[in-house]
């Protein structure tokens, strides 16, 4: 009795190894399943290559979360040169760049955009526009 259990117990691990499940192309590397999902939980930040921007002071930041596929997109700017709807237009622009680059086919807001003021480490007045997105496959 005692080996037909041993067998059976013998037969059961090396089916299971057998059928093993492999992420990626590495299957030798037993960390690649983490990586892969830290990289979808991660929030990526990315500045894009073209800004469209007009006002020189300003800049774009965009932070990126693929497993929700969300995107919080900042317009960052002087208070004095701020204009809303320059942050707007620029807001705009970026986000189509990203949603052609990402294969997104639509968007929606998920809450109304929000305008910040605040002083920076040097004591200038500035100014936050942000938007919060959500894109759809």
């Amino acid at each position: 009795m005692k080996k037909i259990l041993s067998i059976l117990a013998v037969f059961a691990v090396l089916m299971g190894s057998i059928f093993a499940e492999t992420i990626g192309d590495n299957p030798d590397d037993p960390f690649e399943r983490d990586r892969f999902e830290n990289e979808k939980l991660t929030t990526q930040i990315i500045v894009p290559e073209n800004q469209h921007c007009t006002d020189k002071n300003a800049t774009v930041k965009i932070e990126y979360q693929p497993m929700h596929d969300e995107l919080r997109i900042y317009y960052d700017t002087l208070y004095v040169t701020f204009d809303k709807g320059e942050a707007m237009n620029t807001v705009m622009a970026c986000l189509q760049d990203f949603i052609k680059e990402n294969k997104y086919y639509n968007y929606r807001y998920m809450e109304k955009d929000k305008i910040k003021s605040y002083k920076d480490d040097r004591k200038q007045r500035k100014t936050l526009y942000a938007s919060h997105i959500k894109l759809t496959r």
